[in-house]
C-alpha cells in the first residue's frame, strides 16, 4: 500500500496507486469472505445431513422401541389407548 506523506501536494499518480491498492486489498478480503461463507455453507449442509440420518435412524427404530414397550406392560398400553380414544372422541364431539 502507498505509504501517507506529511505533505499536502498529493500528485494523481499517488491516488491512482492508493486506489489501485485499496481496489486490490478489497478483492482479497472479498475472495477470503467468499472462502468462508462457502465453508459455513458446507458444514451447515454436513450438519443438516447428519441430523436427518439421526431423525431417520430413530424413527426406524421408534416402533420396535413401541412393540418392545408392549410387551413389557401390556396393561399399561391398553390404559393408554382407552385414554387416547376416550380423548379423541371428546375431541371429535365438539
Amino acid at each position: 500500500m502507498a505509504r501517507a506523506t506529511a505533505n499536502s501536494d498529493v500528485t494523481t499518480e499517488e491516488l491512482k496507486a492508493d486506489l489501485d491498492s485499496l481496489r486490490a486489498d478489497m478483492d482479497q478480503l472479498v475472495g477470503d469472505l467468499s472462502k468462508i461463507v462457502q465453508q459455513s455453507g458446507e458444514s451447515g449442509v454436513k450438519a443438516g445431513r447428519s441430523a436427518i440420518e439421526d431423525g431417520l435412524d430413530a424413527a426406524e427404530e421408534a416402533p420396535n422401541q413401541l412393540r418392545e414397550l408392549i410387551r413389557e406392560n401390556p396393561l399399561g398400553a391398553c390404559g393408554a389407548a382407552i385414554g387416547a380414544g376416550f380423548l379423541g372422541a371428546l375431541l371429535m364431539r365438539r
